[in-house]
């Protein structure tokens, strides 16, 4: 009579370690769908979320809204941009973007002057 108590048991025992085991997989799954969207809280606004996107696109933007600015503010956006952008650079490659795009922007306004 002991032997069937002890089978029952252990079958008990195993349908308990299986329903522990699937309670985890589900819960370790509600946890990875949780973390998901708190690892993308950053930028929350659709133009930040864009701009991070395509930097392209928003680099030919701003170079076309500064093409319309008066010529003695957008010479004075350009010094103070230069100047900010050389203390918020830090790391190389963008460094070496803002060397050959920078003058060749320069260049571009000061023919633009030169024309009119």
């Amino acid at each position: 009579m002991r032997r069937p108590l002890e089978d029952e048991r252990n079958a008990l025992l195993e349908r308990m370690h299986a329903s522990r085991t699937t309670y985890r997989s589900e819960l370790s799954h509600v946890e990875e769908q949780m973390d998901a969207p708190a690892a993308d809280v950053f930028p929350r606004s659709e133009t930040f979320r864009f701009v991070k996107r395509h930097p392209y696109y928003a680099s030919l933007g701003l170079i076309a809204a500064l093409s319309i600015m008066p010529r003695m503010r957008l010479r004075r956006a350009v010094k103070s941009g230069a100047a900010l952008a050389t203390g918020v650079l830090a790391s190389s490659a963008k460094t070496l973007v803002m060397r050959h795009v920078l003058p060749s922007m320069v260049r571009t306004l000061r023919s633009r002057s030169r024309g009119r």
